[in-house]
Order: structure tokens, then sequence, then C-alpha cells
């Protein structure tokens, strides 16, 4: 039997050396493959587990980190959505923030991604709701898409400290800090969170921006 597998090995071993070009090709689109299939597997016992995740659907976007799922036809049955670890620039105006550079542009992006009555897999960490009641999870699409890290990677939000919720933070200020060096997004304009460059507060847009808001 050993003989038997060892013979294989060394066709298979053989043959791979022999096509190497398209070897590698076929290992590389495997490989993507099985990540893919792998993570929705997770992602699969998540939402089936009420303590992980959950699969929902989306009425509308709120704005570039919030959205509302439920059941579009009953309003008692929705529920406000808070990403984790993220923080766009505010699209709405509130008790709390004033719209922000960027804000709307993020919004539009979220919108163009999560469209009313898609499907999407959302899972918790600790903290299961903020203090405003908003649940508290990373977004997935179905194909397996982190999305949360997409707003960060292409610079629509900031990496946002929310403990106890902190699991994937690290990993949030790494594609912030790449997004930033390649000025993505919102590093177009902002510093930081909290200040705008100083080239885009001479620029027109940013006067017409502040005479809206007047």
């Amino acid at each position: 039997m050993f003989d038997y597998w060892q013979s294989w090995v060394q066709y298979f071993v053989q043959l791979t050396w022999q096509h190497l070009p398209y070897s590698a090709l076929l290992w590389v689109l495997a490989y993507w493959v099985l990540r893919r299939v792998w993570r929705l597997f997770w992602l699969i016992l998540y939402a089936f587990n009420p303590f992980y995740g959950s699969l929902v659907r989306v009425v509308r976007v709120a704005d570039g980190d919030t959205i509302i799922i439920g059941n579009p036809q009953k309003k008692n049955r929705r529920h406000k959505v808070r990403f984790i670890g993220v923080d766009t620039p505010e699209s709405v105006r509130s008790l709390y923030q004033d719209i922000m550079p960027f804000g709307k542009e993020a919004s539009n992006y979220t919108k163009s991604r999560l469209k009313s009555g898609q499907y999407i897999f959302l899972v918790y960490d600790k903290g299961r709701r903020d203090e405003f009641g908003r649940i508290l999870a990373y977004v997935y699409l179905l194909n397996g898409e982190f999305f949360n890290a997409t707003l960060v990677r292409k610079g629509y939000a900031f990496a946002e400290k929310y403990p106890p919720n902190v699991k994937y933070y690290n990993y949030f200020v790494k594609l912030q800090n790449q997004a930033r060096n390649r000025q993505r997004g919102i590093w177009r304009i902002y510093k930081s969170k909290t200040e705008l460059t100083e080239r885009y507060k001479r620029s027109e847009h940013y006067q017409r921006f502040r005479q809206n808001m007047a």
C-alpha cells in the first residue's frame, strides 16, 4: 500500500514540475477557493448560532457605518446595527454630530454595497449593544467579504477602538495605515479623525461645504 501511494506522489510531483507555470496558477486558484469556502463555512456556523451571529436582511442604510435590518414590512421588527471597530464621517446631522466632509461619500458607498432586501451575516463580539440600543456587529457579505475591513481598506472609515469589542482592532489599524499611505478616500482630506488637511481647507469644495452647513 505504501509503495502504491509513494508512486502516486512521485507522479504528481513530476507532473507539477513539468507544467510549473500552470501548476502554480492552479495552486493559487485552489488556495483562493479553499480560503473562501473555509470562511463561508465558519460564517454559516456563526449565523445559525444566536450566541455568535445571525443571518439578517438589510432594510436600508442609515449612515456609512450604520444600517437598519429586519422585516421591511414591519417597523416593530427592525433593528439598527452599528459596525464594530470602524467610524465613517457623519452624513446625517444629529444631536451629537454635524455632517462631516466625506460623510456623504462614505454613506453612498455603503448604500451601493448593501441594498434593501439583501441578506448579510452579522458576527458579534463581547458587547452586543451600545448605550443607544444599537446592535454591534461585524458585517460579512454572503461571498465572505468582511465589510467592516473593506470600509477601512478603501478609505471610507477610520479604525476606532470600542472596548470590549477589540478583536480586529489591530487589523483595522493596519488597513488604515495602508489606506493613509496610499491617500485613499478620507485620507485625501483628513490628517486624522478630527483634523482636515490645510490644502483641503483652502479648497473650493470645503468652502461650498461650509456654506451648505450654515
